[in-house]
This record gives structure tokens, C-alpha cells and sequence, in this order.
């Protein structure tokens, strides 16, 4: 997911060739105090180029609510997919948003950036189902809110919790296991990002176009992965036509759990929009 400015045109028009899955128009953070109105009125722009390239397109929207409620509708009415709902207080802020969601039939992820929110993060995950397509941590504001350094390991911490609540769920846990913010430094992202993958990420977010490609690449199964999935699954018909249930491929037992990840690896590894078949 690549955040743009919602203000920034020109960053606007570049997102399509980005090549990320998701565009995240970003109201909040991005854009000062005395702009914000002018980027919400852009959505009715922004939204349709920043898809041109089969993205969706996510608005990360403000708080206090008044500001909130103005996002969610600017949002609507262009036609994005979903919205980033900041600074999540709980399950019932999940369920108040959704209210306004569900007649537009968008997402939401909801972020934690909060100590309190991440000890209520398990309900946070399991609210307004159907409508949280993921959770995020927001991790520069979590780690102001708990006194420490957003690479310590309280926030990975945080992060690893979160990630059991979206799993848990049935929702996807986004983020890696530290800062992409340096886009300068691609082998160390790629390194953190191939991490993530491991411990059960499936995406995250970047500020940088540069990193877009690091991220698809690190998240999206490799040509080995894929080929021992298929030599699996492969193995285990010819296993069932014999009435056995485990067996060995390269030298390691496999059974179920094996092949429910080799099912997985091989609906990761298709390509957005491309025919399963």
C-alpha cells in the first residue's frame, strides 16, 4: 500500500505507475490544517487517478469526528474502496464508522496507535465483520503514546499482538516488524520485510514508490516456494490414490498443516485480477 498526499497532484498522478495494490490518499497526516479541505474536495479527482493503474484507492481519514464524518463522505461520493480509520479508540468507534460505510459498501483498517486501543485490539479486530478488511499499527504515534523508540521492541511487541488478533479474526495484519521510512536503504527494508513475511504479515505500507516493489517482492511467494507447493500438492494425490495420508517431498514428512500452507502459497502467487484457472 503506497500513502500520497491527497494534496499533492503530482504525486497523485504518478501513483497508478507505482505498481502497489493499494493507493492510500492520505488526509490526515500528510496534508497541514489549512489544506485539508481543499484535499478532501480533490477525492472527487483523486480517487479515479489514483485506480488508473488497478489499484484500489483507501483515504486515510482525520480525526476529531466532525473531520472524520466530512472524510468518509468526500471519500464515498468518489468512489474509493475503503478508508484507514485513524487513531482507533475501540470496538465501538469500529462499529460507529461502519454505520457510515456499509451503504457505500466500503472497507475499513483500522489503526492502533494507542495503548488503550492495543489492549482492546481483539475487539477491535472482530468488529463491524465483514467491513475490517485489516488492522495497522501505527507505529510512530503508539510508540509516542508509550514512552519509547519506534524501533524498540515494545512496538514490535505490539505489532506481533495485533497480528494474532487479525489472524484470529480472519482479517489481514498489516506491517512489518520495524520502519520502512528509510527508502534509501532497500536491502535493510527487504531484509525487514522478508521477516514480516515469516512471522505472518501479509502487506504493509510505504511512504515511497521506490519501496513499492520491495514490498510486492517480499510479501508474494518465490519461485521456489511456489514449485515445492506444487510438487506437494502433487505428491499428496498420488498419496491419497494409495490411501496414505502423510508422506515425504525433498526429504520432509508432510500432512495437513503442510499442505493448507502450499494451498495458500499458491493463492498468494497469483497476480491480482488474473484468472485462478
Amino acid at each position: 500500500m503506497l500513502y500520497v498526499p491527497a494534496n499533492v497532484a503530482r504525486y497523485i498522478a504518478k501513483a497508478p505507475q507505482a505498481g502497489a495494490d493499494a493507493v492510500i490518499l492520505d488526509l490526515e497526516d500528510s496534508v497541514p490544517p489549512d489544506r485539508k479541505a481543499e484535499a478532501r474536495a480533490m477525492l472527487r479527482d483523486s480517487v479515479p487517478t489514483a485506480r488508473a493503474g488497478g489499484a484500489e484507492v483507501l483515504v486515510r481519514i482525520n480525526r476529531p469526528l466532525a473531520q472524520a464524518v466530512a472524510d468518509i463522505e468526500a471519500a464515498a461520493a468518489a468512489g474509493a474502496d475503503g478508508i484507514l480509520l485513524t487513531k482507533t479508540l475501540g470496538p465501538d468507534h469500529v462499529e460507529l464508522v461502519a454505520e457510515l460505510l456499509a451503504p457505500a459498501r466500503m472497507l475499513m483498517v483500522p489503526m492502533v496507535e494507542t495503548a488503550a486501543a492495543l489492549l482492546r485490539v481483539e475487539a477491535i479486530a472482530r468488529a463491524a465483520p465483514g467491513l475490517v478488511a485489516g488492522l495497522l499499527i501505527g507505529g510512530e504515534d503508539l510508540a509516542t503514546d508509550l514512552h519509547c523508540a519506534a524501533d524498540d521492541e515494545t512496538v514490535q511487541t505490539a505489532k506481533r499482538r495485533m497480528l494474532v488478533a487479525a489472524h484470529a479474526a480472519g482479517v489481514a495484519p498489516f506491517g512489518t516488524l520495524g520502519t520502512v521510512a528509510d527508502y534509501r536503504d532497500p536491502e535493510r527494508v527487504r531484509e525487514l520485510v522478508r521477516r514480516s513475511a515469516r512471522a505472518g504479515f501479509l502487506g504493509a505500507s510505504c511512504i515511497h514508490p521506490a519501496l513499492v516493489e520491495v514490498l510486492n517482492e517480499g510479501f508474494s511467494p518465490s519461485p521456489a516456494e511456489v514449485d515445492l507447493a506444487h510438487r506437494q500438492l502433487a505428491a499428496a494425490e498420488a498419496a491419497a490414490r494409495e490411501g496414505r495420508g502423510s508422506f515425504a517431498v525433498d526429504g520432509r514428512m508432510v500432512d495437513e498443516p503442510i499442505l493448507v500452507r502450499a494451498r495458500r502459497t499458491l493463492a498468494r502467487s497469483i497476480p491480482a485480477g488474473a484468472d485462478p484457472g
